[in-house]
């Protein structure tokens, strides 16, 4: 081959891109890479005029690089195939900047991509100990601190780890020594100490590299790109070319944007280079490559030979779309410095546009190399419009395999179902998510149980400590499955001395992540539904107790939270005392008519965590759907005794209010939905220190669930009763409504569940029942009558709606929902197998 045979210069056709695709099929897996990349136009240019006297300066070129590699591998024979490969390189470069046609920044750029792959073949032999070492020696070599020990270069006395080690293979080096002897004939020595600088600044990427392999950087898509955008070597040749062609002025006075527009295109250059020898690299079994990092995160990569196919492909679209805007952001860095440009004094402007150019360039012709280089063929996908909003990094995202679980796009969520759950957020393993220690209260009661098995459920949640003031039921564990042996029951009073509980949890607790308080009291009711609520003083009395005292006991203990989760409740918004504005957000007025102890636990906690640097959140449900055997504040049980006992008795189930009772709109909250919400809360750093909203999000209506009721006990039911003589009315205890205006609400009903319990057939039939069910709960008991039935009452006597916003959560991005009707079913059936109620006719859910 005759030296200079088969050389190419390439020109450009347009002096600023506009924004065009590139489609690119891969051969093994169906899918297809959509690229963006600006559009300057780069082809061959002909072989006449201009081009020839290029073709000229790039023989020189070639032979100044076939030297060079004669010199850096001298048992090498200079035959055909190694002149076709200093051609092919020399081709390369002329490709990646079309517009520099300087004979020595040209031979100093092919040394560099000559060197850059020989060291990565050589660095693929190496052991990644060995791998360290030649390179800090060689990063030591170009910054002139060559260090000898018996004959060989070392590393300097700063690293002494290094320096033990003993490397035979010394490639590298040799190969720096001969390439900086190379480059320092032909550059100034300006331009050739910014050089070797960010030639040192890529050694150091591929030393962490090593360390990322190691496992000694995590593992995450956001700390590879950082390693890649170093790795994938173009920063040398943006210094040289700023070197060279801007005033030191324009340089310094505009680093940040010229460190932004390089950042960029070397991140986009390492995304080409990553999608495109994609499939190569699962062959191979290549580590370091995004999408397989990607996949690694999301537990893709068991088998890194049989990927799963569709997190595959979602992987792909991903790192694809982050090409894409990264793209997008070169795009918005190269005009922001042609806007200074047109500020900047007459010497400097058209430098600096010279200059971006050059460096813009990269993100068309880096790509077309890859793809020729891999030997894929690309189609036009077209031109398309650049947008601002576009140039959004996902990498902004605290690490990109979050987004990825969670977006499939800029306006979409990846959510997930389980069961009758649905719109369920899930959460990459990652170290800020994993070995996470929780500690819950209240943990025997509805909505704790229902948090503890959410957390038991992940293994992100590596011990899980549970309070609260009675022993657990004998199914707390064994409920739990194989997840029990992370979960620990502390019996612990918070009505004690807070030295007591300190003393108790500083025995057992070793350190909490994030607490979850959802401890609550209810004082016996005496009489009507008005009674539940009636005595505000001692119900805020006993909470407020409770609440404070475990404050005071953690401020006794080492124990620091990052996150302090308390549950209250609708109540916050005090409908149970008329009408309050619709639907209720977080943002509403507290309303002082009443005490009300969620006001003053809402403050000691942000005061508490104020004191020890957490954060805080507050989630507020409505009526609870749930099951546990010690819950009998539930409205719930109270509805499921009533329908066995009138089908037992063959009576219909009639309904105690009035229609507006039954028209009400009233949200339901599933426990386990809540406690889906609650952990999600937590770990999503942007809602700290906020109150949200949470229920089911569907609508819900006590007059659709009547006729749900009776069918699922083969039992007639009637409306609420026309005729209004029948009908007694309770006032509410305060004329002013919650919301400040308007008439105030009464209660109306022609019986209560209470007054129900109280006839001696029924409790008859109840006993015939439990005999017959094994039923282990006596609701007729003093101890439990009044909660049970006045709390089923309280939900359904009354005409003003409850209806809570649950914008705020979406606004934040929880989506979760459940089918109120269909999670109530399930609640009747798991109190039925604890033993709390007959169990429904109706094996299946019929909506």
């Amino acid at each position: 081959m005759a030296l200079g045979q088969g050389l190419c210069e390439y020109e450009r056709s347009s002096p600023w891109p506009d924004r065009k695709s590139t489609v690119i099929g891969l051969k093994k897996h169906d899918t297809s890479l959509i690229l963006d990349v600006p559009n300057f136009g780069v082809t061959a240019a002909p072989e006449k005029g201009d081009a020839m006297h290029h073709l000229k300066s790039l023989s020189r070129v070639t032979l100044a690089h076939a030297a060079f590699r004669a010199y850096m591998q001298p048992d090498l024979v200079p035959d055909d195939a190694f002149y076709e490969e200093c051609t092919a390189e020399v081709n390369v470069i002329s490709l990646f900047f079309p517009d520099i046609k300087a004979d020595r920044i040209r031979i100093c750029f092919t040394a560099w991509l000559a060197f850059a792959c020989m060291m990565d073949d050589i660095l693929e032999t190496l052991p990644l100990l060995d791998r360290e070492t030649v390179l800090v020696e060689s990063i030591d070599i170009f910054h002139g601190q060559t260090h000898i020990v018996d004959g060989a270069p070392v590393s300097p006395p700063h690293s002494p780890v290094l320096a033990a080690a003993k490397v035979k293979d010394t490639r590298i080096q040799d190969l720096a020594r001969a390439f900086r002897e190379h480059c320092a004939r032909h550059l100034s020595r300006a331009s050739a100490h910014v050089f070797f600088q960010a030639v040192c600044l890529v050694l150091r990427g591929h030393v962490d590299e090593v360390r990322f392999l190691q496992g000694r950087i995590p593992n995450s898509l956001q700390n590879y790109m950082n390693i890649r955008s170093r790795t994938i070597s173009l920063n040398p040749f943006f210094e040289v070319i700023k070197s060279e062609y801007l005033t030191a002025e324009a340089s310094r006075s505009f680093t940040g944007a010229w460190e932004q527009l390089q950042l960029e295109v070397s991140r986009a250059a390492g995304l080409q280079n990553d999608l495109i020898g994609l499939e190569r690299d699962l062959e191979n079994g290549e580590q370091l490559n995004a999408v397989i990092v990607l996949m690694r995160a999301l537990g893709g990569t068991k088998d890194i030979h049989k990927p799963d196919e569709a997190l595959l492909s979602r992987c792909i679209a991903l790192v694809n779309d982050e090409h894409n805007k990264t793209v997008a952001r070169c795009l918005e860095h190269a005009a922001q410095i042609n806007q200074a440009a047109d500020h900047a004094p007459p010497e400097s402007s058209i430098a600096m546009s010279r200059v971006a150019r050059h460096i813009l360039l990269l993100c068309e012709t880096h790509l077309k190399w890859c793809a020729s280089a891999k030997r894929y063929h690309t189609r036009d996908g077209g031109q398309r419009q650049h947008t601002m909003d576009e140039g959004l990094s996902l990498l902004e995202h605290r690490h990109l395999e979050s987004y990825a679980v969670s977006q499939a796009s800029p306006s979409s969520q990846v959510v997930h179902s389980n069961g009758i759950f649905h719109g369920l957020p899930a959460f990459p393993d990652l170290p800020e998510f994993c070995n996470l220690t929780a500690l819950v209260t209240g943990a025997t009661g509805v909505s704790g149980y229902n948090m503890v098995k959410v957390l038991a459920a992940s293994n992100r949640w590596s011990k899980i400590y549970c309070l609260s003031s009675r022993p657990p039921p004998e199914n707390f564990f064994s409920d739990l499955g194989d997840a029990a042996h992370r979960v620990e029951h502390l019996m612990i009073d918070f009505l004690d001395d807070p030295a007591q509980i300190a003393h108790r949890l500083n025995e057992h607790v070793l350190q909490v992540d994030h607490i979850f308080y959802f401890s609550y009291m209810q004082p016996a009711p005496k009489g009507n539904v008005l009674d539940l609520w009636a005595n505000a003083d001692e119900l805020a009395a006993v909470n407020l107790s409770l609440f404070t005292n475990f404050i005071a006991a953690l401020q006794q203990t080492p124990l620091k939270p990052r996150r302090f989760m308390l549950q209250t409740g609708s109540k916050h918004y005090a409908f149970y005392l008329g009408p309050a504005s619709l639907p209720a957000f977080e943002s509403d007025p507290r309303v002082l008519l009443d005490k009300n102890f969620y006001y003053d636990q809402e403050d000691a906690l942000a005061a508490y965590c104020q004191s020890v640097g957490a954060a805080w959140n507050v989630a507020r449900p409505s009526y609870i759907v749930g099951a546990v055997r010690d819950g009998t504040l539930n409205h719930l049980i109270g509805f499921g005794i009533y329908a066995a006992v009138q089908a037992h008795l063959g009576q219909p189930i009639c309904f105690p209010g009035d229609y507006s009772a039954w028209d009400r709109e009233q949200v339901q909250s599933t426990g386990l939905l809540n406690a889906y919400f609650e952990e999600w809360l937590v770990l999503t750093d942007k809602a700290a220190n906020e109150a949200f909203n949470i229920h089911d999000g569907q609508s819900f209506t006590w007059g659709r669930l009547w006729p749900y009721l009776a069918g699922w006990y083969k039992v007639k039911w009637c409306p609420p009763e026309e005729d209004d003589e029948k009908y007694r009315v309770v006032k509410l205890p305060f004329a002013k409504t919650p919301r400040g205006y308007g008439p105030q609400a009464t209660l109306r009903s022609t019986f209560s569940l209470l007054e129900w319990s109280l006839q001696p057939h029924v409790e008859k039939a109840w006993r015939e029942l439990a005999r017959q069910h094994d039923l282990v709960l006596d609701p007729f008991d003093d101890r439990y009558r009044a909660r049970i039935f006045s709390f089923a009452d309280s939900a359904v006597i009354g005409d003003a709606p409850m209806t809570t916003s649950v914008r705020k959560a979406r606004d934040y991005g929880f989506f979760g929902t459940v089918d109120s009707y269909r999670s109530i079913f399930d609640t009747m059936h798991d109190l039925a197998k604890l033993k709390l109620i007959v169990p429904p006719v109706a094996g299946d859910f019929v909506a």
